[in-house]
């Protein structure tokens, strides 16, 4: 069955610069006896799932090692946030220091070299979400060594498409979630051949979750009021607003990318200036530094200062902007979930000094925040809307998130134009 929804993503920002090119139909040849191919790629799938939970585990220690290295000078893995860090004015530095030594592996020729190098990125201060590289290591490990597994390069891209969507299902504890965001943007047909081997890639990840963790949510989220009509209607609203700035993130992110290609023709090392505004937003607002993701909580609990989430929701989007564009990073789940949250809290602030006799949760518009943000800009809209509800299990807050979600890629998606990937935009694998 043909999938449509790859026409209506193809103008937005990929979750990952290694998928962001394979959202066509996978043309795998059905050889002679196909059931048993079929049941082959099944288990290589939950192979891949497999090894993206034991890489992932890996890559997280990592990158909480190297965190702790970076800013606290400790060879441990609870050492505390960047923000915690008492580097100073070193702060400056260690985000640049950490591009330019990930810059070595990014350069190789074998896809798995890239994992170390977002791990150093990630762990030096990167806003990059830790499951960036956990959803393609499978991958990296399958795209180079597909001829010993006797699989062509359609079928090892299949693999890649399990092996991200185990990481999604593994890392967020988001089984359902994985299974759409693979649906809506990297299948271009939904047949058995191709869905069997995600399906059971994503079933080991989220099993893997739920037997290594516990099934509380990933992030914890205050009871929400009623719901009323005026509420409804600023949510709305502020889906509308939030899809209108992902717009804008997407020209801008376009607009850098191609600057930094220019750049990068000349020499790599110009992909260093990608990582200064980083560096210097982490002296300023050492906040701002990572993916974010230990505010999640205290966003969807309304436990801020203006001060943070303004960091988190504006400076954390410049610097994403910056580092992304220039490294071709991908998106990443997590810094998109941050800034969306922040931004959410800040306009209900606002919204609230406007509308004073409406009742506004300040939790419901972070939660909003999130959703709107991720389906305006990857137009994974259905994806959005149920990952929102997985992360924080707080079925109430469907219906709000829902709208506000659908607003955002309603408004963003006439607003940029759909264009064909150059091949000055293609990622060397």
């Amino acid at each position: 069955m043909k999938n449509i929804q790859p026409l209506l993503y193809r103008n937005g920002l990929g979750i990952h610069s290694v998928l962001s090119e394979d959202k066509e139909n996978f043309k795998i040849a059905l050889r002679e006896g196909h059931l048993r191919r079929t049941f082959y790629l099944s288990a290589l799938g939950a192979g891949a799932g497999l090894l993206t939970v034991g890489a992932g585990m890996l890559l997280s220690w990592l990158v909480r090692m190297l965190t702790g290295l970076a800013f606290f000078g400790k060879l441990s893995t609870d050492a505390g946030i960047p923000a915690d860090s008492e580097a100073g004015i070193w702060l400056l530095l260690i985000p640049v220091a950490g591009a330019f030594v990930s810059l070595f592996l990014f350069g190789s020729r074998y896809p798995t070299w890239k994992l170390p190098a977002l791990a150093i990125c990630i762990g030096t201060g990167a806003p990059v979400g830790t499951e960036g590289p956990v959803m393609v290591a499978a991958g990296a490990f399958v795209l180079q060594d597909r001829q010993r597994l006797r699989i062509s390069e359609a079928e090892a891209r299949l693999l890649l498409v399990a092996g991200a969507a185990a990481g999604v299902a593994w890392y967020f504890g988001a089984p359902v979630s994985a299974l759409v965001l693979a649906l809506e943007l990297w299948l271009g047909t939904w047949s058995l051949i191709l869905l069997l081997p995600v399906l059971s890639g994503v079933i080991v990840g989220g099993v893997a979750h739920y037997c290594l963790s516990d099934m509380n949510p990933f992030f914890t989220m205050e009871s929400s009021p009623a719901l009323n009509a005026g509420a409804l209607l600023v949510y709305i609203v502020l889906g509308l607003i939030i899809g209108l700035i992902a717009a804008l993130m997407i020209r801008a992110s376009r607009g850098l990318a191609r600057l930094f290609n220019r750049l990068k023709y000349h020499s790599p090392w110009w992909l260093l200036l990608a990582a200064v505004p980083v560096g210097i937003a982490g002296y300023l607002a050492p906040e701002s530094l990572g993916s974010g993701e230990v505010y999640g909580n205290n966003l969807l609990q309304a436990h801020v200062t203006l001060q943070l989430v303004f960091v988190v929701g504006v400076v954390k989007l410049i610097t994403w902007l910056f580092f992304t564009s220039g490294y071709n990073t991908g998106t990443t789940i997590t810094p998109l979930l941050m800034i969306g949250g922040a931004l959410g809290l800040l306009l209900a602030v606002v919204a609230q000094f406007v509308c004073p006799s409406i009742v506004i949760n300040p939790a419901v518009a972070a939660l909003i925040g999130m959703s709107a943000m991720f389906a305006g800009i990857s137009r994974a809209w259905l994806t959005a809307i149920i990952l929102a509800l997985e992360l924080t299990h707080c079925l109430p807050a469907v219906l709000p998130v829902a709208c506000a979600a659908i607003a955002a890629f309603v408004i963003s998606f006439p607003l940029i134009k759909t264009k064909q990937h150059t091949a000055e935009n293609k990622v060397q694998n």
